[in-house]
C-alpha cells in the first residue's frame, strides 16, 4: 500500500508540473484514436471475509490473500470531444497465487497454520473510463485522468496439491478440490500521460495507475469419503492497483 500511495504521488507532481508549463506543439483533438500496448503489474490490496464452512460454519481469523502479477496490456481512447475520451484498459490474462491463513492444525489442536499454499487463478479486468485532458489540445504531453466501470472475469482457478491434502487431512475430502470466482463489477480510476515523440510525430510513450475495485464471491468445493459435497466460501475484495508503462500510436 504504501508503494502503491508512494508512485500515485509521484505521479501526480509531474503531472502537476506539466500543467503549469508543457509547450504546445502536437494536435491531440475530437476524432483522434490512441492505442497503446505495454505491460501491467497488479499490486491487490487485498482482504477477504472469514472462510465459512456450510453446515459448520466460520472459522475465526481466516483469509485468503492475492499475491501480485503481471501482463502485458492494451489500451486504447477515442476522443469524442476536444479534452475528453473514452478510455478502455485490457490485457492478457493476469495470473495470481493464491494463499490461506489462520487454518487450524490439523496436527495440533487448538493451533494455527500460517499462510498455506491455496492455489492459482487468471483474471481479465476490463475497464471502460470516461478521461479528460485538460491541457490544449497542441500539446505535446498530455495527462489525463479517468472514472469508470470495471468489469473482471476469472479462469483456470486451481487448487494446489497443499490445500488439497489440508482438506483430506482436516476435512475428510475424498477427491481433489474445485474453486470458482465469481465475475464481479466494479468503480475504476486511472491517470495516466501521453508523451508524444515530437512535432511530426505520432508516436508516443505512456504511463498510467488504476485502482480498481474488484470484489468476487469465492467457494471451494470437494466430495467427502461420505459421498456429500463440501462448500467453503469468503468474500474475496482484490482492489488492486495496476501500473503500467507502454509505447502508442495516435491515429
Amino acid at each position: 500500500m504504501k508503494t502503491a500511495s508512494k508512485a500515485t504521488s509521484v505521479i501526480a507532481a509531474t503531472l502537476a508540473t506539466i500543467l503549469g508549463a508543457s509547450p504546445c506543439l502536437a494536435d491531440y483533438e475530437q476524432g483522434d484514436f490512441v492505442l497503446r500496448v505495454g505491460w501491467g503489474y497488479v499490486d491487490p490490496d487485498d482482504a477477504s471475509d472469514w472462510l465459512a464452512i456450510d453446515g459448520v460454519g466460520q472459522l475465526p481469523d481466516t483469509r485468503v490473500y492475492v499475491d501480485t502479477g503481471d501482463s502485458a496490456t492494451i489500451t486504447a481512447t477515442w476522443l469524442f470531444a476536444d479534452h475528453f475520451g473514452l478510455g478502455l484498459l485490457a490485457a492478457l490474462p493476469f495470473e495470481h497465487d493464491l494463499e490461506v491463513g489462520g487454518l487450524p492444525d490439523p496436527l495440533n489442536p487448538g493451533a494455527r497454520l500460517g499462510q498455506v499454499d491455496l492455489g492459482s487463478l487468471e483474471h481479465l479486468p476490463a475497464t471502460l473510463t470516461v478521461q479528460w485532458f485538460p491541457v490544449c489540445k497542441e500539446s505535446w504531453v498530455q495527462p489525463y485522468v479517468g472514472f469508470g466501470v470495471n468489469f473482471t472475469t476469472f479462469s483456470n482457478e486451481e487448487i494446489s496439491s497443499t490445500a488439497d491434502e489440508y482438506f483430506t487431512d482436516a476435512l475428510d475430502a475424498w477427491a481433489p478440490a474445485d474453486l470458482r470466482l465469481d465475475d464481479s463489477w466494479g468503480l475504476a480510476g486511472e491517470l495516466g500521460i501521453d508523451i508524444l515523440f515530437g512535432r511530426e510525430s505520432n508516436w508516443l510513450f505512456n504511463a498510467a495507475v488504476w485502482y480498481l475495485d474488484i470484489d468476487s464471491d469465492a467457494k471451494i468445493y470437494f466430495r467427502s469419503r461420505q459421498g456429500y459435497e463440501t462448500r467453503i466460501r469468503t468474500d474475496v475484495d482484490i482492489d488492486p492497483w495496476v501500473y503500467s508503462v507502454g509505447l502508442g500510436y495516435k491515429f
